[in-house]
């Protein structure tokens, strides 16, 4: 059963009386008799709490009616120290509460007739609950206004401490923000309102703290490996500092996604539990829209993830004809978008009795779309990604923790064995803008547009593009009931977030280097520090042979605790290269903030010609190679003739 949207309701009931008549008409004649106009003020103190002032101006159109009663209600239950006047001084409002709404009616004592003539009144009440501080940031969510299309003129004005910080981001975009003296003063009018309600947040950035566990086990009698995937870094969006990771991995891998995938080996029936303590900053990414084309998309990009699989059933009959249906060429690659994310939060409904029966089976795309009654995140998530894809726009899942404070409006429901309860939302690659993350389950639960603007509440654990069954996110990695894995925590250390990644390099070579053939040299980079490398570059250098490669060799990411390799083709001039072989490497990486870091190292290798006399060493390795090789192919002749 699907629970209402939060809503401030305005001109609900407008009760009026035709003059020398006692009369209530219908309250839809009100729109043709009166016109209306609003100045409200959002004040919030330092601690939080919000003053709300509303002042209406009612004009006649008419001379026959006069307004006797306005009735307005409050998606919630929790506003108190309610006030309202007119022209004849205070008045004493009627106030029904109920779980979820405040219904407040106010009776007035003044009669205002005529045509053109206006009625002036004000309500005023205190509104906890809007501002919250949460970790660093501190943010603010108005309700969505009902009836605001009706309304002549509208205008809304945010006043708040200067103290709460920067804008971070704001939707819809402010007509105004003014700084004076304390407080900063954020404007909107009708036309933006109109967009959706506001939803702000000030400061710089979020950190939180995370504890998470993984249970492994190995129930087969040989000997096998697992990987389990950490926390990754999402460039300009999501920093990641590992402060303990135990036990150790064999390995650390990225994966085409951008995943951190630690490999740990098991022994027959062997039990093993890995802890992941960190730190996670979230920063706010601004989408760039622009008028680009579907077509202007990077191809490799969409023939990777246009495609279908288990729960993004592409080729399904129903959902590519939907798609087809919401496709045009005409419109740019965002519009495009917002189009299939604004059919999703309109077509499905959030079913909140799964979250009680427990009954969170994922869907997929095919069947939510004949069951649109029955979605949670994952089927918002899989229908967004299915139909993105089947329009030509690139998408993939993302799964992790999001925090919320309003498990009515910002649901979580990637519910997982042992309590710990996730999230699922969706990416897109867009023109300029790259990956961004969108959210159509809490669009379609609080009202508010998670496609134009998104927050600093979603913690990526994974990325999943290639499959959408695979890596798993933290928290699914089980051995028994009643395992509770995840712990997020608000953090305050800041200072983490200056730690700069510490890269080694090493260079082998083969042990012998023969002209004219060319030699290969293994480059291996490590990061031994907590915090991944960025844009990691290799210029290389060599004295002798000559480099097959481009330079420079973009490595890209390399995550904390991870290791690197890539191997460098060298070849000979003629027969008759010889001589010291030194190949110089130069390191060029950022950290996640930019700030640049260097590393050095030298490899030497002897190359000789293919002449004699060689070194005795060389020799004996030749000549031990060619009986070796005559001896194995004696052995496979015989094999063969027996």
């Amino acid at each position: 059963m699907g629970r209402k949207t939060p809503t401030l309701l305005i001109f609900a009931a407008l009760s009026f009386k035709i003059l020398c008549l006692i009369l209530s008409p219908p309250v839809l004649a009100a729109e043709k008799n009166f016109s209306s106009q609003y100045n409200v003020s959002y004040t919030v103190n330092r601690s939080g709490l919000t003053k709300v002032r509303q002042e209406v101006t009612i004009t006649n159109l008419t001379s026959k009616f006069y307004v006797s009663t306005y009735s307005f209600t409050v998606g919630s239950g929790e506003i108190r120290k309610i006030r309202a006047w007119d022209p004849t001084g205070p008045l004493s409002p009627k106030v029904v509460k109920k779980e979820e709404e405040t219904v407040i009616t106010v009776n007035f004592r003044a009669r205002v007739f005529g045509e053109g003539k206006k009625m002036r009144f004000g309500i005023s009440y205190d509104f906890p609950g809007l501002a919250n501080k949460e970790g660093l940031i501190w943010t603010i969510n108005l309700l969505r206004i009902t009836g605001l299309k009706k309304t002549e003129r509208y205008r809304l004005t945010l006043i708040i401490p200067k103290g709460f910080g920067e804008l971070v981001y704001s939707h819809p975009l402010p007509e105004k923000v003014v700084t004076q003296n304390s407080q900063q003063i954020i404007s909107y009018n009708k036309r933006e309102l109109l967009l959706g309600p506001p939803r702000l947040a000030f400061g710089q950035f979020q950190l939180y703290q995370l504890s998470l566990t993984y249970h492994l086990e190995n129930t087969s009698l040989g000997l096998g490996y697992t990987e389990i995937a950490l926390p990754p870094d999402i460039p300009s969006q999501q920093q990641t500092i590992t402060t303990n990771l135990f036990p150790k991995p064999v390995s650390i891998r990225i994966d085409s996604d951008g995943n951190y995938l630690a490999r740990y080996n098991l022994g027959p029936k062997e039990k093993k539990e890995v802890v992941w303590e960190g730190l996670v900053a979230l920063f706010y990414y601004p989408r760039v829209f622009t008028d680009q084309k579907v077509e202007a998309l990077p191809r490799e990009l969409v023939e990777r993830y246009t495609k279908e699989d288990k729960y993004w059933e592409v080729k399904d009959k129903a959902l590519a004809a939907q798609a087809e249906r919401l496709f045009n060429s005409k419109l740019t690659a965002v519009e495009n978008a917002k189009k299939v994310f604004e059919f999703v939060i309109n077509y499905l409904s959030y079913d909140y009795s799964k979250l009680t029966t427990g009954d969170l089976t994922r869907l997929g795309a095919a069947a939510v779309f004949q069951e649109n009654n029955k979605a949670i995140c994952m089927e918002f998530t899989d229908l967004f990604i299915t139909l993105s894809r089947a329009v030509g726009i690139p998408a993939r899942e993302l799964n992790g923790f999001a925090y919320t404070a309003d498990n009515s409006n910002r649901p979580l429901s990637l519910r997982l064995q042992g309590g710990d309860i996730l999230h699922a939302w969706p990416e897109i690659y867009l023109p300029d803008s790259g990956w961004v993350m969108v959210d159509p389950t809490w669009s379609s639960t609080s009202g508010s547009d998670y496609f134009s603007v998104f927050d600093l509440a979603h913690i990526a654990f994974v990325r999943k593009g290639i499959s959408s069954s695979y890596p798993l996110p933290a928290g699914s990695y089980k051995t028994g009931p009643r395992q509770r894995d995840v712990k997020v925590l608000f953090s305050k250390d800041v200072s983490a977030l200056k730690n700069l990644p510490q890269l080694s390099v090493e260079v082998t070579f083969p042990l012998l280097s023969i002209s004219p053939f060319p030699t290969t040299a293994l480059i291996k980079i490590q990061n031994t520090s907590n915090v991944a490398s960025f844009e990691t570059e290799l210029f290389l250098t060599s004295n002798l042979l000559g480099i097959g490669e481009e330079e420079p060799l973009s490595l890209g990411i390399v995550p904390p605790g991870g290791t690197v390799e890539t191997k460098v083709k060298l070849t000979p001039e003629s027969f008759y290269t010889k001589g010291r072989q030194k190949l110089s490497v130069d390191l060029w990486a950022a950290s996640f903030s930019g700030e640049k870091v260097t590393a050095f190292t030298e490899g030497e290798t002897t190359v000789h010609p293919l002449y004699f006399p060689l070194p005795p060493l060389y020799l004996l390795t030749l000549v031990t190679g060619a009986f070796a090789f005559a001896y194995l192919g004696r052995s496979l002749t015989k094999s063969i003739r027996s």
